[in-house]
């Protein structure tokens, strides 16, 4: 396993699938981030486009979400 994972991005205009999407993402993201003692953040950077990533500044076992 890397130590760095890039983030994983979801895009989608689908309000209806936006919940699913986010989950996936998230589960995809799970393993690296315990494996770095992170915890998840899932940020908005614009209208149904969100970025999730591993965060060190999270405690590990949890997710923050961001909306700018």
């Amino acid at each position: 396993m890397q130590s760095t994972v890039s983030a994983r991005r979801v895009i989608t205009s689908d309000a209806a699938t936006i919940d699913v999407l986010l989950s996936s993402a998230e589960e995809q993201i799970i393993p690296y981030a315990l494996a770095l003692n992170q915890g998840i953040r899932v940020t908005c950077v614009g209208p149904g486009d969100f970025v999730v990533q591993p965060a060190e500044d999270v405690a590990c076992g949890y997710t923050v979400h961001e909306y700018s």
